[in-house]
């Protein structure tokens, strides 16, 4: 086919998708008009021939004035062009998304794409286009046959100007297609927004950090980015709204998550925003993340516990999980049970309410873990089982340390089994590890398997099986696992 046919071809293609999405369309998400941004664009192409590699131009110098916008075809074929991955597969995937026709968001796309320079935004890139699209045999009911993290970050293109090599607004795509794909038509609307108030949150609050002289959240690893800007902590495993078919979860494999379960299980910008005004308002926030961790779990965990032998009760939270302390509360005018809650919008508010939040550590974790999101600080969860004589266990959250690029936990959680009254004791070993992932990887995602008798695995975890005992993980989480080993579990394993 010639060169000339392939590009009339392709126009007509574009052609069609603006047609199919309207004029409706293109209005909603056209965005606000801004002076001409000139950029740079200098396509290769990576040939190997026998044992020798040649890089080669593809093209001249495109300028791409993004105030002067040209045909989306123009920008595809800038992708299309370029045959190196992960543009050219970047570019069959765009083709793909419905309503591809606001010509200035895919400039913006493809700007972010060719002009990187930093290895990690072109390896999110090909991450997004590995992982972005479902397996519609994980559901009962219809998915996208499409990226739908390609989809976010054109609705993020739609909305906002992206920075070069913009890996913060990458990890928020990333991380929300997966609400796109199991979430009704109100949750569609519902994430459209959210990301749009969490990109200005978090770049709002890189800025105080830079302020203040902290590490900026825009300088994280992507590993730590990614658990940033993932808000449905572990609700994917379970949870009264969770994603799997596990028995204390919602099973959303077999119907599509709605506003209700959506809200419940994600943190929005809204309550990030109380929460660090609560940090703030108590002197908790520090250049040091450990110290802001240690207050955060020292105030509504650790805090007075010792004042009540035997309870499991501290100041600001009542222990309560399957077994003991079970008990309702109300939330939002509905009767709720009082643990497995993993609702930090609600449990905010409950605490504002009452003076003290209620649940398991499972609970706490995903508390603490969006507490410590809302001072720009990555968390996800690591949670250790143990199977002697009964299965158990403990949940808590792990952080990023900018300041020697490691994965931490807080001391009095990796020595809980030591010092806790009615805790596991050292004598047992650990029959399983998990840490929880964000959901780069859609395919099986929500998926749960048996890991080993009696005790479940799921593909939103990294689970390590003899690999760590208790007083190891407690000596490596407490040294810090280095940001190379969890980008390798989080993004690889």
């Amino acid at each position: 086919m010639s060169s000339q046919r392939k590009w009339k071809l392709l126009g007509a293609l574009v052609i069609a998708l603006a047609i199919l999405g309207g004029v409706a369309g293109w209005q909603q998400f056209a965005p606000k008009p801004v002076p001409p941004t000139v950029i740079t664009v200098t396509p290769t192409a990576t040939m190997v021939t026998g044992s020798q590699t040649v890089v080669a131009s593809q093209r001249q110098t495109e300028w791409i004035r993004i105030g002067e916008v040209k045909p989306v075809s123009h920008y595809l074929s800038l992708l299309e062009s370029n045959r190196t991955a992960p543009y050219a597969q970047l570019f069959w995937e765009l083709l793909k998304l419905p309503n591809l026709v606001n010509a200035t968001a895919v400039a913006k796309i493809t700007y972010l794409a060719l002009n990187a320079t930093s290895p990690e935004a072109k390896e999110a890139f090909e991450l997004m286009t590995r992982g972005g699209t479902p397996d519609p045999r994980d559901f009962s009911y219809s998915v996208p046959n499409y990226n739908t993290d390609l989809q976010v970050l054109y609705w993020l293109a739609c909305q906002n100007e992206f920075k070069k090599d913009d890996t913060l607004a990458l990890a928020l795509a990333m991380t929300h297609g997966l609400w796109v794909t199991i979430g009704d038509e109100q949750v569609k609307d519902t994430v459209r927004k959210d990301i749009n108030d969490l990109l200005a949150f978090f770049r709002e609050t890189n800025d105080k950090q830079r302020l203040e002289g902290h590490g900026e959240l825009e300088d994280y690893p992507l590993e730590a980015k990614l658990c940033l800007a993932w808000t449905g902590s572990i609700t994917p495993a379970f949870g009264e709204y969770g994603l799997s078919k596990h028995r204390l979860s919602n099973d959303y494999t077999s119907k599509r998550v709605d506003l209700e379960a959506y809200t419940w299980n994600t943190v929005n910008a809204t309550t990030l925003n109380r929460m660090r005004d609560l940090i703030e308002q108590n002197r908790w926030s520090s250049k040091d993340v450990n110290q802001v961790v240690a207050k955060l779990e020292d105030y509504f965990y650790f805090k007075g516990r010792r004042s009540y032998p035997g309870s499991w009760r501290s100041d600001h939270w009542i222990y309560s999980t399957e077994g003991m302390n079970e008990g309702h509360i109300e939330i939002a005018g509905k009767r709720h049970k009082n643990w497995y809650l993993f609702s930090p919008n609600h449990q905010f508010d409950l605490f504002l309410r009452n003076g003290y939040v209620t649940g398991g550590c499972a609970d706490e974790t995903v508390m603490i873990g969006a507490l410590a999101k809302s001072c720009g600080i990555a968390t996800t969860a690591l949670w250790t089982i143990c199977n002697d004589p009964k299965p158990s266990g403990h949940m808590y959250s792990i952080y990023y340390d900018p300041s020697d690029k490691s994965w931490k936990g807080y001391g009095e959680q990796l020595a809980w089994y030591v010092i806790e009254p009615g805790g596991l004791g050292v004598k047992y070993d650990l029959a399983l590890l998990h840490i929880f992932k964000p959901p780069i990887q859609q395919a099986g995602y929500v998926n749960i398997f048996q890991a080993l008798p009696n005790l479940f695995g799921g593909n939103m975890c990294v689970t390590f099986k003899e690999v760590f005992t208790l007083s190891s993980t407690r000596d490596r989480f407490s040294q810090g696992i280095p940001t190379q080993n969890m980008k390798q579990w989080l993004l690889y394993s």
